[in-house]
């Protein structure tokens, strides 16, 4: 039991704090927009990640640099678009609340595009000219899942942190190093789901395009900041 708290704890020491993957799951959790899937994408990239450095794979990239730039200039492109794209997002947001435009506060696909026009008949709502969302259209379940999937695998640091870091760790236990390993992946089961499903309970407060706008332009910050540091400091 000891063995599966300091997993626990080492891992809470290392998630804790608003990353890439912690700013897409906030996203996520204030829009309502296919959460619990959002966590479950998330969970399965630390599982991954966390289960090849409990297995030794943490010790190939310390004697493979050249592995670790790979996925440090992977990750910077793969940051810096997804920065785009939330950027993009807040540009819409922002134009949703100006009068006399009418557009679609939605995530970058949505499933139900093509039945809400059904319904009207191909014409949007009367509403005097101004449309403004106030209901978050949800994401195709393969666009979050990529998502999700990407933004744990693709990120350098969460390689470090877990491969390496909580790899070299959980090694330490010997033939307990799998123990190590479950305490880790509970954390992380921990965290996703309270920082998603928080931001779900904060959304029935926050469900107006200025807090779309300020979240986009929050996680797109946020993305740029990471993967700047990673370009010029590495990993």
């Amino acid at each position: 039991m000891t063995i599966v708290l300091t997993g626990l704890l080492t891992c809470l020491a290392l998630i804790v704090a608003i990353g890439p993957q912690s700013a897409w799951l906030l996203r996520q959790g204030l829009r309502r927009d296919r959460v619990l899937l959002a966590v479950t994408c998330c969970v399965v990239g630390d599982i991954a990640l966390i289960a090849l450095g409990t297995a030794g794979v943490g010790a190939v990239l310390d004697h493979a640099p050249w592995l670790m730039e790979v996925l440090r200039w992977a990750g910077v492109a793969y940051l810096t678009w997804f920065a785009y794209r939330s950027f993009v997002a807040a540009h819409r947001a922002g134009r949703a609340m100006k009068p006399g435009l009418h557009v679609e506060l939605s995530s970058q696909d949505s499933d139900d595009d093509a039945g809400s026009a059904s319904s009207t008949g191909g014409r949007a709502p009367a509403t005097g000219g101004v449309k403004v969302a106030q209901q978050v259209q949800v994401t195709r379940i393969s666009s979050i899942a990529a998502t999700g999937l990407s933004v744990s695998i693709l990120n350098p640091h969460a390689w470090v942190d877990t491969m390496v870091v909580l790899g070299t760790m959980a090694n330490t236990f010997g033939a307990d190093r799998w123990l190590f390993a479950v305490g880790a992946i509970i954390a992380s089961v921990l965290w996703f789901s309270a920082l998603a499903l928080g931001g779900a309970v904060l959304s029935k407060w926050l469900n107006r395009p200025r807090t779309w706008q300020v979240l986009d332009l929050l996680v797109g910050a946020i993305m740029l900041v990471v993967a700047g540091f990673l370009a010029v400091g590495g990993v």
